[in-house]
């Protein structure tokens, strides 16, 4: 990465920032569904946590969600699918703008790029996938704190591959499509 777009980024950053700043670092652990049309008939669990740095109005986070179960096949046996799952780990920017005393309600987008991983592995052999791309999120929500340290969050966000997810079996495939789907979370947001 050439060092101009950071230089340019820094600056903003800078330009944005008022001159006394409180910056936070959030620790959320979540829990929540993953929908759309990359996903079986059902939402599915979705389970992770995100840390991050928030100044006043730009932040930046990690977040980490795994899915078991992602994907479902009516016409092939259980037996034969197996286990099946969908892990992401996304590197995000943040974006929030905060209202009422110490910034206790804080709506915010989030976008960021990563790793999306996805995995099939049944007993018989039979259909076997474990699968890597570089992807990319972007969504919002709303972080309330209740009290100084402790508080809650919900977003939602529309996760993407870049490339095509192979894997595939006599009697399945991925789809040969890129793997999207979105995720809905609520999670229980500790201030430090």
């Amino acid at each position: 990465m050439r060092p101009r777009p950071l230089v340019v980024v820094g600056l903003l950053y800078m330009l944005l920032m008022p001159g006394e700043v409180r910056a936070e670092l959030l620790l959320t652990p979540f829990i929540g569904a993953a929908f759309g049309d990359g996903v079986a008939q059902a939402p599915k669990l979705d389970v992770g946590a995100s840390v991050g740095w928030m100044g006043t109005v730009i932040g930046v986070e990690v977040d980490v969600s795994h899915r078991p179960g992602f994907y479902g096949v009516t016409d092939v046996p259980d037996f034969l699918l197996g286990e099946s799952s969908v892990t992401t780990v996304m590197f995000n920017g943040l974006v929030g703008v905060p209202f009422g005393g110490l910034g206790r309600l804080r709506p915010y987008g989030a976008a960021g790029a990563g790793w999306v991983r996805a995995r099939i592995g049944g007993d018989s052999g039979f259909i076997r996938a474990n699968e890597g791309s570089v992807g990319f999120n972007v969504g919002g929500g709303l972080l309330s704190m209740v009290t100084d340290h402790l508080g809650v969050r919900g977003d939602v966000r529309y996760f993407r591959s870049l490339r095509v997810l192979d894997g595939e079996s006599e009697f399945f495939n991925l789809g040969n499509e890129k793997l999207s789907f979105w995720r809905a979370t609520a999670g229980l947001t500790i201030r430090f």
